[in-house]
């Protein structure tokens, strides 16, 4: 479709879809084209009317374009993008056609119908803004819920690691208590026979190697914690991003 109309306002111009360019209207609709054609298929539904696919369309027939339409007409739909770098952005063209009308070749449009087309996509776009509008809030919605349950996630590892640090440094302050005592006991039996002392001495070595695996275990455990907290700001600074995304898209909606 060729034209320079403004966005959300229908008009008639030529649609080319298929082989052959037939005349049509169009409407620019600020959605992607899934979830224009996601918000057609709905609004037909909800006329009562079923849709189907032939010939690179979405076809819906015998559908009544106004009160005085008594016999109804075949309703042809095409999506495509605006523009490569405007995935946002469609174009939905519509061309009407005599019901069960041979479009295998040539023009098929009933152009008594273009004007009625045209004000029929002018009523369809406030439901593809609501039905658009409330896609996106859904997945928004999921996108910052997910990114709370990143959050939540981080401050229960720092909460572990917090009660880890507390319980390793409680260990390492009991491991130097007890190595006093083991020192202690190596002096008392200095003078002993040499299997009491190695005895004693195996005892104190075993508490210093255990000194320095829990100052090892400490120091990691500081670290991720330091890491933990890095990440916790930047993932708060997110839901506040996703946050303010999602009030946007609400704002779409009144």
């Amino acid at each position: 479709m060729r034209c320079s109309e403004l966005l959300a306002q229908a008009y008639v111009g030529e649609v080319n879809q298929g082989k052959t360019a037939q005349e049509g209207a169009a409407i620019r609709l600020p959605y992607t084209t899934d979830q224009v054609e996601d918000a057609l298929k709905a609004y037909l539904s909800r006329k009562g009317y079923s849709s189907s696919r032939s010939h690179g369309y979405i076809v819906s027939r015998g559908v009544s374009l106004g009160s005085d339409d008594k016999d109804g007409a075949d309703l042809y739909f095409a999506t495509s993008m605006a523009g490569r770098k405007q995935k946002d952005l469609t174009i939905l063209s519509i061309v009407p056609a005599k019901k069960n009308q041979d479009i295998g070749a040539g023009s098929f449009t009933d152009s008594t119908k273009l004007d009625a087309a045209r004000i029929f996509l002018d009523s369809l776009a406030p439901f593809v803004n609501t039905f658009g509008t409330g896609i996106m809030v859904d997945n928004q919605q999921e996108v910052l819920l997910k990114a709370q349950k990143r959050l939540s996630d981080l401050r229960n590892d720092s909460t572990d690691m917090e009660k880890r640090l507390r319980d390793l440094q409680a260990d390492l302050t009991q491991n130097k208590a007890d190595q006093v005592k083991a020192a202690a006991d190596l002096q008392t039996y200095i003078g002993a026979d040499n299997d009491t002392k190695t005895k004693y001495q195996k005892r104190l070595n075993k508490l210093i190697d255990r000194q320095g695996t829990l100052e090892k275990k400490i120091r990691k455990t500081q670290d991720d914690l330091a890491d933990n907290k890095s990440d916790m700001t930047k993932q708060q600074a997110v839901v506040a991003e996703q946050q303010l995304a999602l009030d946007a898209v609400k704002a779409r909606q009144n």
